[in-house]
Order: C-alpha cells, then sequence, then structure tokens
C-alpha cells in the first residue's frame, strides 16, 4: 500500500483517506467529511498551496496545507 499526504496530491487527483495524524483536530475535520475510509479528491489547490478544496464524503471542504500534511491517503488511479 503506496500512502502519501493529502498536501501531497495534485488537482484532480483522488484517494482513500487511510490515516488522519491529529488526535486533538480529528473530530473538527469529521465533522467536515474528512472520515477514515472515504474517498477524497483534490478539487483546487490556491496558486501559494493554501488553502486547498477538497471533495468528500459529498461536501466540498477547505483544508489549510497543515491541516492536509496530517491526512493520509491511498491514491486512486
Amino acid at each position: 500500500m503506496d500512502l502519501k499526504r493529502l498536501s501531497d496530491l495534485e488537482a484532480s487527483q483522488r484517494g482513500k483517506l487511510t490515516r488522519i495524524d491529529a488526535p486533538e483536530g480529528m473530530l473538527a475535520l469529521m465533522e467536515m467529511g474528512c472520515v477514515v475510509g472515504e474517498d477524497i479528491e483534490v478539487r483546487h489547490i490556491a496558486p501559494l498551496g493554501d488553502p486547498m478544496a477538497v471533495t468528500t464524503g459529498g461536501n466540498v471542504v477547505t483544508l489549510r496545507k497543515e491541516q492536509a500534511e496530517l491526512m493520509w491517503v491511498e491514491p486512486i488511479s
């Protein structure tokens, strides 16, 4: 299994969220729809790389780069 940080994906890339390394911020991410096991797709990345918009759980969510660096995905072709 080849895992990547969500922050390393480019626009239009997809993956399955496998791990979140933010125990203190996990509840907030889950409330936004970022749940382990869900597919996630990068929709847009700001010109300087922060923030990024992703689609997960039927929602479009905006994440800061620091948040995306804590999220691990298994890329989907």
